[in-house]
């Protein structure tokens, strides 16, 4: 019993350990300040209090006893926000890992572990005779959602909260009609707008289009960066599988010549050759 009990701890603290590795740095520095922040108020409060004590009742010792204490407030303070301010993240995390998980099967995505999850603001897609349509004009639309973005070995999957639960917006494979494209993030760019642009071709002639934003520009370029990296991966795969068939094909055309008979040479495939003169 001890030993299943410490097995099902374990599984526990590993997965709690892998939904808080998939959440975005910015997102936990965000969660460590609060907490941080928590602590200073704390341990300024405990010496506001000791001071104002000692002031009434004309005991320097208690203030300064109070600055012996304020160190271990902070911590206190601290680490108790802390536990329950990463609660809430892990959660919402689990929970959209899960959701997407499920989008990405039903688009046939052979990976279902998602490599980078992070927040975003979906701006409309534009398709069809719209398409040249500026990024300014699009930007201004306040038609932006939030979503929750999550990119598979092959396939990227793009949800929205609902008040009926999660909306797909976008699963689509990688490697078939899918561009991804991080701009603003180019030296002397001075728009000061940085988004991520991914481009599908859902049928002939039509491109459909979809903008990202977020609070962590660092996510969307690392998104891009990982998707074009499994974008050349399978490229290479692709490549190495053909020319593996190639060598197969040559091998099997050099051991069928070789098994062929060769009457020709020795003379005892044809007829006339072994009729008497």
């Amino acid at each position: 019993m001890a030993s299943e009990a410490e097995k099902t701890q374990g599984s526990k603290d590993s997965l709690a350990r892998d939904i808080w590795g998939r959440i975005p740095p910015e997102e936990r520095l965000e969660v460590l300040a609060d907490a941080q922040a928590k602590g200073v108020q704390a341990a300024l409060l405990l010496l506001l209090m000791a001071f104002s004590v000692a002031l009434g009742f004309k005991r320097p010792w208690i203030f300064f006893s109070s600055l012996l204490l304020a160190p271990f407030a902070f911590q206190i303070m601290s680490s108790k926000a802390w536990n329950m301010a990463k609660a809430r993240p892990m959660l919402e995390y689990a929970a959209a890992r899960a959701t997407a998980r499920l989008f990405a099967l039903n688009a046939g995505a052979r990976s279902v572990e998602p490599a980078l999850m992070f927040r975003a603001e979906l701006q409309p897609s534009v398709a069809g005779d719209d398409f040249d349509i500026t990024d300014e004009e699009l930007l201004e639309k306040p038609t932006a959602k939030p979503v929750w973005v999550s990119l598979f070995a092959d396939t990227i999957v793009i949800a929205a909260e609902g008040p009926k639960g999660a909306r797909l917006e976008l699963a689509h494979s990688l490697f078939a009609n899918f561009s991804i494209t991080a701009e603003g993030f180019e030296e002397g760019d001075e728009s000061g707008s940085k988004r991520l642009s991914i481009e599908v071709e859902s049928r002939p002639g039509t491109v459909s289009r979809w903008t990202l934003d977020s609070r962590h520009p660092a996510t969307l370029l690392a998104c891009e960066r990982r998707a074009k990296a499994y974008i050349v991966r399978h490229q290479r795969e692709l490549e190495e599988q053909e020319r593996r068939n190639l060598e197969r094909q040559q091998r099997d055309q050099e051991r069928l010549i070789a098994s062929r008979p060769r009457a020709a040479q020795i003379g005892l495939g044809s007829p006339s050759a072994s009729a008497p003169a």
